[in-house]
């Protein structure tokens, strides 16, 4: 079987007008990823990315690790990875929310600065958008998010080939949906191991045309050996 090292993005820009950008702790997460595998003598056939500007920039320094024998097209970038349209989401959903539950209000107010609101505004929308997809207007709906992640780890399986090791960069909805084919996870169980991962994290999955299974989860201890607190973040 194949090696296929899932990494969630480093740290993004919460709070900020562009949240789809690394922040400078962003890139530092990204560049000691780097160098940790490449300390480790990891050696991809293949890297592969989201088309979202955070997975791009984390996956950038990844190349560095492709094998001496990878073909013209060092990174294959796939929208298939990209993260599903949390603020449209929030929006169709925001406003069943609050009028189930008039307290949310106070998460609502502190959305754009305190983290913790957004979890829970997120968090409850996104199981709201599971369990009622007629709700979406016109929005991607969880099943098709489902869907077409299925439809991008395929495509990575069949360009990498049989017994490799490749390195795919996204985020954590796509993460999660691939931990829900491996671990045959229910929605709900899905949902809640997105919220686990940490920025920058590597999950390692064994992988051929028939399976893909879990081998590790959610490791950081690129960001860990540093003995720096403040590198290990989640948003």
């Amino acid at each position: 079987m194949g090696d296929l090292y899932v990494i969630r993005h480093a740290q993004a820009s919460f709070g900020k007008p562009d949240y789809d950008q690394l922040s400078r702790l962003g890139f530092r997460q990204a560049s000691l990823l780097e160098g940790y595998l490449s300390h480790l003598g990891v050696g991809f056939k293949a890297v592969f990315s989201g088309a979202m500007k955070r997975h791009l920039d984390t996956a950038q320094p990844l190349l560095s690790c492709l094998g001496p024998d990878t073909g013209p097209e060092a990174l294959t970038v796939l929208s298939e990875f990209n993260e599903y349209d949390s603020s449209s989401l929030m929006q169709v959903q925001l406003p069943h929310l609050t009028r189930e539950d008039p307290s949310l209000e106070k998460d609502l107010a502190n959305i754009y600065t305190d983290p913790k609101a957004v979890y829970r505004l997120l968090n409850r929308a996104i199981l709201r958008w599971i369990s009622d997809p007629d709700d979406g207007l016109g929005i991607e709906t969880w099943a098709g998010f489902t869907q077409r992640v299925r439809k991008g780890i395929n495509r990575v399986i069949e360009e990498a080939g049989q017994g490799k090791t490749v390195a795919l960069v996204t985020s954590g909805g796509p993460i999660s949906a691939l931990l829900q084919i491996a671990l045959s996870l229910s929605d709900q169980e899905t949902i809640h191991l997105a919220w686990q991962l940490r920025n920058a994290s590597v999950s390692i999955f064994k992988y051929n045309r028939k399976r893909l299974t879990l081998d590790s989860f959610n490791s950081v201890a690129h960001l860990e050996k540093e003995k720096d607190p403040t590198l290990i973040t989640y948003r």
